[in-house]
């Protein structure tokens, strides 16, 4: 009954549109980390009406609570199956942010992923995940179409590379009363089940710059060109279509 009471406060949503393996458990946990700003992982949950924000809300304060005088609840979409009604976010005036990562780094990346966690996945194999990759970009582009000059678009190696801009950036857009930081707090869902990355990268609590070696993984050149090209495009797309981009 509390829980509820407490699912009324007013908080503008931040959802981030992305796909898998797209630096997104460090973006939350770099946003969640400020004191504007309550969560930091992967609800898994499908936003059809108001109804759906309020089950936003009751999810997180199953573990935990809202910080004092917060005004964001954050979540992250990496998935199609996850239906997102974009006119109840923008009627609800939510930040959206799309954020995209390029082929060489994702596929090889949630291919070694799958491999580790759960070999008998399609995701696991080269030809699966680069059609999640390839149709999770369609979708992203649709997203951006109908959202035209409602949402920010970063490029998801920002938080990484580019570290001062992309806070100076969404500090500004956000509004935020104090600085986003590279340092964050462990907390009750990282790196756990189905919140997130489960990479000991995330569990250092920090934005660690070293680049991943995925040597591992014969992701083929053919393979790689015809993506990078979609990426390319979709990419653009995505930018025309957004409010304004870094």
């Amino acid at each position: 009954m509390i829980n509820q009471i407490y699912a009324l406060k007013n908080l503008r949503p931040i959802i981030l549109l992305s796909h898998m393996r797209a630096n997104t458990s460090l973006f939350g946990h770099i946003l969640g980390n400020n004191p504007d700003i309550n969560g930091y992982y992967e609800m898994h949950i499908s936003y059809f009406s108001w109804k759906s924000l309020i089950r936003q809300k009751l999810k997180f304060l199953e573990e935990h609570v809202f910080k004092r005088n917060s005004k964001y609840i954050f979540d992250k979409i990496l998935h199609n199956e996850h239906y997102v009604n974009l006119e109840l976010l923008i009627n609800k005036q939510a930040f959206i942010i799309i954020s995209l990562r390029p082929p060489e780094e994702t596929i090889p990346s949630i291919v070694k992923l799958y491999k580790k966690t759960d070999p008998s996945h399609e995701f696991s194999t080269v030809e699966g995940a680069t059609n999640y990759y390839h149709n999770r970009l369609n979708t992203l582009a649709e997203y951006s179409n109908a959202l035209k000059n409602q949402f920010i678009y970063i490029d998801a190696n920002a938080i990484k590379h580019q570290t001062k801009d992309a806070f100076s950036f969404l500090e500004q857009h956000l509004n935020l009363k104090k600085h986003l930081s590279s340092n964050y707090t462990i907390q009750t869902k990282t790196g756990k089940g189905t919140a997130g990355d489960p990479s000991e990268s995330l569990q250092q609590g920090k934005i660690i710059h070293t680049q991943n070696n995925y040597s591992d993984i014969n992701l083929d050149k053919v393979i790689l060109d015809e993506q990078t090209k979609h990426f390319i495009k979709i990419r653009g797309f995505i930018i025309s279509n957004s409010k304004i981009n870094l």
